[in-house]
């Protein structure tokens, strides 16, 4: 019995000196620094900044473009800026960010702003960038400003985002909204981007229009999109269906330039059996100019 309790005791002796010499060993060995708790706090804190942006580009990172409150102060100070680049992100970035998220709110300080001389680029701008979000709502809000030549203005603006797919459809709004018994270069506009589409459509629309200068002038801009593909039926439309005048000479000397650089034999040929006055001499001078070009020879 003494014998077995003294070779326990001789067993506990042997262990414990093992453990004694095995600890500082291990004590020495260090510890990796990717599991160490300074390292992992440092992993984190990279990953936050990541995620909050310290390490995104200007365009991934948050800027408060989707809250009209910050994107209207941002608005403000930009334009009150002397720094034009911060003028130019207004209108590129802040202003389409703005009215993305709140047309309404984009539209109401366009109409009271008067930062920096910009009111009237921000009325139009908006009614673009609205337009071409939302025409109708655009358009109702045009048609609801109270100045005169704003509106006209602003209409245009919204009619000419909606011509890029339906040409007929901004001239037949223009045309409802705005009182065409004056001239009307937007109209004018408006029904020249219609004749580029559907030229037939647009010139029975012209021709169906009042006698008078806002008819004459709309004529004109058919007559010279013909132009770039019957010169010749053009300028007969010109003479034909817009009485002699100013619109009739403008109308025709555009046409006779744009024929001249097509085909300067025949126009010339036309505008010599023109009756002697102002527009045939006009036209014969503007040929032989374009004859003094360094390319006429190739024609």
């Amino acid at each position: 019995m003494r014998a077995q309790i003294l070779i326990a005791l001789i067993v506990i002796v042997i262990v414990s000196t093992v453990l004694i010499l095995w600890m500082p060993s291990m004590a020495s060995i260090p510890v990796s620094s990717s599991i160490s708790p300074s390292a992992t706090t440092k992993s984190a804190q990279r990953v936050h900044a990541s995620v909050n942006g310290t390490n995104l580009s200007r365009q991934e990172a948050p800027d408060g473009d989707s809250d009209p409150a910050q994107l209207l102060a941002q608005i403000r100070k930009a334009l009150a800026s002397s720094n034009p680049e911060d003028r130019k992100i207004a209108f590129s970035r802040l202003l389409p960010a703005l009215v993305r998220v709140d047309p309404l709110a984009a539209a109401s300080f366009a109409e009271t702003n008067n930062e920096g001389n910009s009111h009237d680029l921000i009325m139009h701008r908006v009614a673009q960038l609205w337009a071409a979000q939302e025409a109708s709502a655009a358009l109702h809000w045009a048609t609801m400003l109270t100045n005169a030549t704003e509106r006209s203005g602003i209409l245009t603006d919204v009619c000419l985002q909606v011509a890029e797919t339906n040409p007929e459809t901004a001239v037949l709004t223009h045309s409802q909204y705005v009182s065409d018994q004056g001239q009307d270069a937007g109209l004018e506009a408006l029904t020249q981007r219609w004749a580029e589409r559907d030229l037939p459509a647009a010139l029975n629309w012209a021709l169906s229009r009042d006698e008078g200068v806002p008819r004459d002038e709309l004529i004109s801009r058919v007559a010279f999109v013909q132009s770039q593909t019957d010169p010749v039926a053009a300028a007969t439309l010109a003479v034909a269906k817009i009485p002699p005048g100013k619109a009739q000479t403008e109308g025709v000397m555009a046409i006779v330039h744009q024929w001249g650089l097509r085909d300067l034999t025949a126009a010339k040929k036309w505008a010599e059996a023109f009756p002697q006055g102002n527009l045939r001499t006009r036209a014969l001078n503007e040929l032989n100019g374009i004859a003094q070009l360094p390319s006429a020879s190739q024609r």
